[in-house]
């Protein structure tokens, strides 16, 4: 299972195997920067590019930029390097790198006072070489950088970078990014490719990197296995590997009992489709049955959309609890509105159903005050599930929606352990986080899925996937839902191949559920490791 770190993880990481297990930090280096030369070469092919522009800060990344430029000089491409600070302040490690260039007698030139004469040797530089034979390597920061980036000279050369015609390829990350502040707090380079060592930090992913990242290599340095697997190393992707059992062949004698019936209780009069979306969802990944608990009005939508649903009109809040332990999972919350009585509805199942339960939309809407938030704490052996997006999040924390985009992983996780509850963070790179401390990223997903109802179509997915597994004590509620998320967002992959982003709709992705499963053998991680 691939491991996301943060980067004081990271530099944890470093220490002990250098320490610890004495493998020295020239060695981790050298690593690092043949990794990424391997990978930069693979990317920016001789004889089309020839020529590269190498521009190192003084710490550690640019000494990965030293050593990654002598080695893409040793397979032949011409190399130029830009050291923004004076040699003699270089760290010890970037010192022994910078000598080997200099006994190479490749050329440099160092940049290290924020005046325009300084700048312009940059930009006579950038003048000298043509854009469709050049590339240029971000070596500025790693991952280490703790406040933004937002004037002085790194910041102009970083500007000139991303202004100038050149493709870009980072060293670990794009200078400017950091998992302590958002993206647009500061000035950040904007890759086309980049190199990143070990493991995907957190900064490449929340707050969301990623589109700065470009295509994303991990580079295996060397780093032992056994540390990064450490139980203390939380977040994790998600793999079909993590899931895969739960899609083995079924039992000759199976029947429609033997994969669960869910509850939905989702739509209204004014938004009667999120209850058809989710409802259908649950059948489509697997569910023996599904059925909607409707009002009087809206009794005959879902039959006449989907006739394998089957319907439970109430009248009454409480009818609802007439029947509740006919259900092996229970979905609340799409389409019902933020009304008193949803609040009511909320409130009554949790405190009765003996069931696992996924609120969605309205459910968590109307649980905005403490008194009502207060009835997540419902303890049991049943398990909740909640699925917000960073506005619903927003709401029932009572922190801004920025504040939870600006750290996705850690108000997921206290929430999760607070309340003993799942958290399905919606988003690009949708995560889990739940009541252990675990988190699970999404690797799956696309912008198209940016479309009403794909929401309500992923709380379907879990209901139903909960309904199937969750009493299987081979199967855990950390797999299951790694399983629905996972692919709802390949659904939407593959439904995008055939419409297109702009085109996708809810349906669409309901439509793709079967090839996802059917084609997880297929999958490829867009973040692959080289070794």
């Amino acid at each position: 299972m691939k491991k996301i770190l943060y980067s004081h993880w990271m530099q944890e990481l470093d220490t002990e195997t250098i320490n610890g297990i004495g493998i020295p930090s020239i060695v981790l280096m050298e690593n690092a920067s043949k990794g990424a030369a391997d990978f930069f070469a693979s990317q920016f092919s001789l004889p089309v590019y020839k020529n590269v522009v190498i521009i190192a800060g003084k710490g550690n990344n640019g000494g990965d930029g030293f050593a990654a430029g002598r080695i893409l000089y040793q397979k032949g491409y011409h190399v130029e390097f830009v050291l923004l600070a004076a040699p003699e302040k270089l760290n010890p490690d970037p010192t022994i790198n910078f000598n080997i260039l200099n006994h190479l007698n490749l050329p440099f030139t160092v940049v290290d006072k924020d005046s325009e004469d300084q700048l312009n040797k940059i930009k006579k530089m950038f003048n000298r070489y043509h854009p469709g034979d050049t590339f240029v390597i971000d070596a500025i920061f790693g991952t280490g950088l703790n406040q933004p980036v937002k004037q002085g000279l790194y910041s102009k050369v970083m500007q000139l970078m991303n202004d100038s015609p050149f493709k870009i390829a980072a060293i670990d990350i794009p200078s400017g990014l950091s998992d302590t502040f958002l993206p647009d707090e500061g000035i950040h380079v904007t890759a086309d490719v980049t190199a990143t060592f070990q493991s995907l930090k957190t900064a490449h992913l929340h707050p969301d990197g990623n589109k700065y990242c470009g295509n994303i290599q991990i580079i295996d340095i060397g780093i032992p296995y056994h540390l990064i697997d450490n139980p203390k190393y939380y977040i994790s992707m998600i793999e079909p590997e993590n899931f895969r059992d739960l899609f083995k062949k079924r039992e000759k004698d199976a029947h429609k009992g033997t994969y669960g019936h869910s509850l939905t209780i989702c739509g209204s009069i004014d938004k009667p489709g999120a209850g058809i979306l989710s409802s259908f969802a649950v059948l489509k990944c697997g569910a023996g049955l599904c059925t909607a608990a409707v009002s009087f009005e809206n009794r005959t939508l879902p039959p006449s959309v989907h006739p394998e649903l089957m319907t439970f009109v109430y009248r009454e809040n409480t009818d609802l609890l007439k029947r509740l332990k006919e259900f092996n999972a229970v979905l609340m919350g799409p389409g019902m509105g933020n009304t008193d009585s949803t609040a009511e509805i909320v409130s009554l199942l949790i405190k009765h159903c003996q069931a696992p339960l996924v609120l969605d939309a309205d459910a968590l809407n109307v649980l905005h005050t403490p008194e009502r938030k207060d009835l997540l704490k419902r303890g049991g052996q049943f398990p909740m599930v909640i699925t917000p997006h960073p506005g619903e999040f927003s709401r029932l924390t009572g922190r801004s929606t920025a504040e939870i985009i600006k750290d996705r992983i850690g108000n997921s996780r206290s929430f999760a352990e607070k309340y003993q509850v799942y958290v399905v963070l919606k988003g690009h790179h949708t995560l889990i986080a739940t009541p252990e401390g675990q988190v699970y990223v999404n690797p799956t997903g696309n912008p198209g899925m940016a479309t009403a109802g794909s929401g309500d179509v992923l709380s379907g997915m879990i209901t139903g996937m909960i309904s199937q597994y969750a009493s299987n004590p081979d199967y855990s509620l950390d797999m299951v839902l790694q399983a629905a998320v996972f692919i709802h967002g390949y659904a939407g992959d593959l439904a995008a191949g055939e419409t297109g982003e702009i085109s996708l709709t809810a349906s669409d992705i309901t439509r793709f559920i079967p090839g996802a499963i059917l084609h997880l053998d297929d999958y490829r991680n867009p973040f692959s490791v080289s070794r």
